[in-house]
């Protein structure tokens, strides 16, 4: 029996998606990215646990029972909150992609009949479900045991600005599992994400060369932002603050995506 291919008018006859058919792939993606990920303790605990076990040691426990200076238990409520909310872009970006890349997991989801950008859109979704919890837990321990004096609307307004700061994280850990090898992209991305977070000055001042070269880091940035929505004093323009994230998240996006199209 002679198998015919199809002809170019077969294929044209084959009617696209439509747009609630296409919605609801990436839903179903980043609903079953989510599941996997929480499912999955070496993932979902650090992440999820960590930033809360680190706020409540250094930010309430160290804190004395409020006797620190004043504005001490808010400066270190804004900034865990960066810190956590960086966890899941970076490591859900990071290793993951990384790991899957090197499984050829990508090269497979090519062949697969599912919209264009869907593997990077249901993680990124991924990424900010888990940051909002991870913004929730921490909301809920600064208003019970963290001494702040930030009214509840403050520290859910923190929450919610943070809550979008996963997209430079994520664009910093797609860049990672782009190009580095699955065996160390776990190691790069802990010595950024701790490089980051405490070189930027998120937990304490910073003088000389360090303090001199702080803006290069992400988190200065996005913690200039955190401090914002606190009502907190800030250095440059939140415009300015906002920009550079947003122009660094477009760059490492356009060359990781570029990099993974070319080598999965």
């Amino acid at each position: 029996m002679t198998v015919l291919a199809p002809n170019q008018t077969q294929l044209g006859s084959i009617p696209p998606m439509s747009l609630g058919r296409v919605i609801g792939a990436y839903l179903s993606d980043a609903k079953f990215e989510s599941l996997r990920l929480l499912r999955t303790p070496a993932f979902s605990i650090p992440i999820l646990a960590m930033p809360v076990l680190f706020y409540s040691f250094f930010g309430v426990l160290l804190n004395g029972g409020g006797h620190r200076p004043p504005g001490f238990a808010d400066m270190m409520f804004v900034g865990w909150t960066v810190y956590g909310v960086m966890g899941p872009g970076l490591f859900g970006f990071g290793i993951l992609v990384a790991v899957e890349r090197n499984q050829g997991l990508l090269t497979f989801k090519r062949a697969l009949p599912m919209p264009t950008g869907s593997y990077l859109a249901a993680k990124l979704m991924m990424a900010y479900v888990f940051a909002i919890v991870v913004m929730a837990i921490l909301v809920a321990v600064a208003l019970t045991l963290g001494h702040v004096t930030l009214n509840p609307q403050r520290l859910f307004t923190v929450a919610a600005v943070m809550s979008l700061g996963v997209i430079p994280a994520c664009a910093i850990g797609l860049a990672i599992g782009a190009w580095a090898p699955a065996s160390s992209a776990g190691a790069f991305a802990n010595i950024i994400y701790l490089g980051m977070a405490f070189l930027s000055g998120l937990f304490f001042p910073l003088t000389g060369f360090l303090h001199d070269i702080r803006v290069i880091w992400p988190t200065y940035h996005l913690v200039q932002l955190a401090r914002a929505a606190a009502g907190m004093p800030t250095e440059g323009s939140l415009a300015g603050h906002a920009g550079v994230l947003a122009a660094l998240s477009a760059a490492l996006l356009l060359m990781a995506s570029r990099r993974l199209a070319r080598r999965g």
